[in-house]
């Protein structure tokens, strides 16, 4: 890990509070208060990224090895890997930001494509002092978790994606306008379905409920915005030039990500394998972290790993 960055211990920017809830589930472990836990960061900061957005980010724990998490889609925050944070902040040192469009991250008019994501995770790196990490994202993160692997991989010393989403056609179609405008016009109506599809495990009505609040802290128009800025096949292309050892976890009942694909990313990076999480849906790393986390630490903190395809 690099060194101290600047940054304030001031309390970190307010976010929207979510209610809690008290649960109990079948088959899984219980929900007790929020259903992601919000550990608290001992420094946060901003990063100016190459066109000049702001980005919040956040540090937890003061051990080595540096873990660096990488958002998903912006239409949630950094809240989303608390499981991971508070699992990992006693072991190594998190850094986590909120994307371009959601949280306390500026929300440009346009700048949503995954070179300018990549772009943050550099500039959040190095506002944080972090000189090399490993590096920890999910599903469509892996577009820009690829661009950062290729362009700066001594920065990136090993590759950890739940439910990795991809296209991997060398001639993806365009962003669907009436896809877009039904965004544009029901916000709502979207978020909600879909995190009912990302968490289809049985007793998640705790855990979607929270997640709807938090993707409805967002808006419309950075989604919309983004799709059309998306080049899918330019991180496809560069997947066989990943060399850092990558662990791919994928649900086994993923309803939005067939697990296929997650097989067919692994099998075009050298040194890449899959775990499949029983029953998991798309995001077992927030409604399973019983099952997710003890793999994620024995990646990110054990040994340098032999990463074997399959």
């Amino acid at each position: 890990m690099g060194r101290e960055g600047a940054g304030s211990r001031r309390k970190p920017p307010q976010r929207k509070p979510i209610p809690s809830h008290g649960s109990e589930t079948l088959g899984h472990a219980p929900y007790h208060g929020h259903v992601i836990p919000a550990p608290h960061p001992r420094q946060h900061g901003t990063a100016a990224s190459a066109d000049g957005t702001r980005i919040a980010w956040y540090r937890y724990g003061t051990a080595d090895p540096a873990v660096l998490f990488i958002p998903t889609w912006n239409i949630v925050d950094a809240r989303v890997v608390g499981h991971q944070v508070a699992a990992l902040q006693p072991h190594a040192t998190v850094v986590t930001y909120d994307p371009r469009g959601a949280g306390a991250s500026d929300r440009p008019k346009h700048g949503y494509d995954f070179p300018l994501h990549a772009a943050d995770a550099l500039a959040v790196m190095e506002a944080a002092g972090i000189e090399h990490a490993a590096v920890v994202t999910a599903s469509r993160g892996m577009n820009a978790a690829v661009l950062l692997a290729t362009r700066e991989p001594q920065r990136v010393e090993r590759l950890a994606v739940v439910a990795p989403y991809m296209q991997l056609d060398p001639s993806p179609a365009p962003a669907d306008p009436a896809r877009l405008e039904g965004w544009r016009t029901d916000w709502p109506g979207f978020i909600g379905p879909f995190m009912r599809n990302v968490f289809n495990e049985p007793d998640s009505d705790e855990l979607i409920e929270e997640m709807i609040g938090i993707g409805l802290e967002t808006s419309w128009q950075g989604a919309v915005r983004q799709e059309p800025e998306l080049d899918w096949a330019g991180p496809a292309r560069l997947l066989g030039s990943v060399d850092c050892p990558t662990l791919l976890i994928h649900g086994e009942a993923d309803a939005a990500v067939p697990l296929s694909l997650a097989r067919g990313i692994a099998d075009a990076i050298p040194n890449a394998r899959v775990e499949v999480i029983p029953g998991g849906g798309h995001r077992p790393d927030i409604r399973s972290p019983e099952l997710v986390n003890p793999l994620l630490l024995d990646f990110l903190l054990g040994p340098a790993p032999a990463g074997v395809s399959g």
